[in-house]
């Protein structure tokens, strides 16, 4: 199995059941927290989007760097043409 924190954080979207696993708490007290302690819930909820956020600009700020290289390839390739 994948390390934890890789398992968890570069997969697009987590299940109630997943969160719970890392959480290392069962699906219930999610629930009750949900129910109960709504403020709870949301902060643990924002910590999960803030890391899937933060994920996904990281892989599109390398998605980018890989374009510029690749025009800065292209524009040497036909500068010295």
């Amino acid at each position: 199995m994948p390390k934890q924190e890789n398992y968890y954080f570069f997969r697009p979207k987590l299940s109630q059941r997943d969160i719970a696993g890392f959480l290392q708490i069962d699906t219930k007290t999610l629930y009750n927290w949900k129910k109960h302690k709504p403020n709870l819930y949301r902060i643990v909820m924002l910590g999960f989007k803030f890391e899937e956020t933060l994920n996904l600009s990281k892989q599109h700020y390398e998605e980018l760097l890989k374009i510029e290289a690749n025009i800065k390839e292209e524009y040497l390739k036909t500068k010295d043409n």
